[in-house]
């Protein structure tokens, strides 16, 4: 009996060994899982928080460059419709300016003063060639098509012009008079001068977009 007592002794001892190898094992095991889930949990947290932030990052960016491009276009659309406001009001004022203008030609081809204390008599006839309207309307047009002449094909002085060759029909009475004249010329201004501020318009249009 003696001698099995210090047997069981050990076999305690080792047992109480083994058993607190198993407890520090699993406490070791324990505290490992758990610091490696917290670092991962950690991980996964930065990781989800800096891809918020992307995303949020990129929204706000196209959220500025919509708005900004929006921005633009409002600006473009008000200065195109504000060119377009000035280019209406420029032909009203052209229109204006022909309208008075052609208010007068009848005053200023009719009568003339030989001097200002002289009464207004009169003015003599004008007259104007065949051959002086087609050169009118080929610098007026940019082209060199016969002017229609009259059918009888008589010339002022009664002569028949049929065989004197193509350059004497430039040689008959067109018709025209300087009221004729002159609206003509009335009309072509208001015409050229809405060109030229349409054209106007237009290069300060390109200009504004290419800034833009």
């Amino acid at each position: 009996m003696n001698a099995i007592k210090p047997v069981l002794i050990w076999l305690v001892v080792v047992a109480l060994s083994v058993g607190g190898l198993a407890l520090n094992h699993s406490d070791g095991y324990d505290q490992g899982f758990a610091a490696a889930k917290a670092e991962g949990d950690a991980a996964l947290a930065k990781q989800a928080k800096e891809h918020e932030a992307e995303l949020r990052y990129i929204a706000e960016s196209a959220a500025i460059g919509l708005k900004k491009a929006a921005d633009e276009l409002i600006a473009s659309q008000a200065y195109g419709n504000q060119l377009a406001a000035d280019l209406v009001a420029k032909r009203d004022e052209l229109r204006t300016v022909t309208d008075k203008l052609t208010g007068e030609i009848h005053r200023v081809t009719t009568l003339y003063r030989r001097a200002l204390d002289a009464q207004a008599e009169p003015l003599p006839p004008a007259v104007f060639t065949v051959g002086f309207v087609r050169v009118w309307n080929s610098a007026l047009f940019g082209t060199t098509a016969a002017v229609a002449v009259p059918s009888s094909g008589i010339t002022s002085s009664g002569a028949d012009a049929a065989g004197a060759g193509a350059g004497a029909a430039d040689d008959l009475i067109a018709g025209v008079t300087r009221a004729d004249l002159l609206a003509n010329q009335i009309r072509n201004g208001e015409g050229y001068s809405a060109c030229r501020a349409q054209l106007k318009k237009l290069i300060e249009w390109n200009t504004s977009n290419g800034r833009n």
